[in-house]
C-alpha cells in the first residue's frame, strides 16, 4: 500500500477518471459528433459495429487500468510510487492510453465522423511521442532496473499474454 499523504488511491482514481479521460474520451468526441449517426465512413456499415466494439474494449481497458492502480494502492497520476506489473499492466504498459484512444476512434467509426477518428489518431500520436520522449525516460531514471525489465517483458501498446516466469 502507498504511504503518501493526501487522498486515498481509490478517491484519486475516481477524481482522475472524472477530470482527465472522461472529458477527453467522452466530452470532446461528443462535441465533434453530437452522437448523431452520419453516413458510415467509406460506406462500410460494418465499421459501426467495429467502432462499438472498440468503444467497449477501450472503456474496459481504461477503467480496469485505473481501478487496478487503486487496487494496488497507487494513484493513477505522477509521481507513480512503484512499477505496477500485474492486472492489465501485465499485458501492456499503456492500458489507459490505449483504452482512451480506442474509445475516441471507436466513436468516430460508430457515428461516421472522420473528425472524431482524426481526433483519436492525433491523441495516439501524442501519447506515443510522450511515452517515447518523456515518460519512459523519466520512469527509467526514477525506478531503474525494475522498469527496464518491465519494458523488456511487456509491450507498450499492443497487448499480449504475459510471459511465464
Amino acid at each position: 500500500m502507498t504511504t503518501s499523504k493526501g487522498v486515498s488511491p481509490a478517491v484519486a482514481a475516481i477524481l482522475f477518471t472524472l477530470i482527465v479521460p472522461t472529458p477527453m474520451a467522452v466530452g470532446i468526441p461528443y462535441l465533434i459528433t453530437r452522437w448523431q449517426m452520419q453516413p458510415p465512413l467509406t460506406g462500410f456499415e460494418a465499421g459501426r459495429w467495429i467502432g462499438a466494439l472498440m468503444i467497449v474494449i477501450g472503456a474496459v481497458s481504461l477503467l480496469s487500468a485505473i481501478a487496478w492502480f487503486a487496487y494496488e494502492g497507487v494513484k493513477p497520476y505522477p509521481p507513480i510510487e512503484r512499477v505496477v506489473t500485474t492486472g492489465p499492466y501485465a499485458y501492456t504498459r499503456n492500458p489507459m492510453y490505449g483504452g482512451v484512444v480506442l474509445v475516441m476512434i471507436g466513436q468516430g467509426l460508430l457515428f461516421g465522423s472522420l473528425g472524431a477518428v482524426i481526433y483519436g489518431i492525433c491523441w495516439l500520436i501524442a501519447f506515443y511521442v510522450f511515452e517515447w520522449t518523456i515518460d519512459d525516460p523519466f520512469i527509467v531514471k526514477r525506478m531503474g532496473q525494475p522498469y527496464e525489465d518491465y519494458c523488456r517483458d511487456v509491450p507498450g501498446w499492443i497487448p499480449r499474454r504475459p510471459k511465464r516466469r
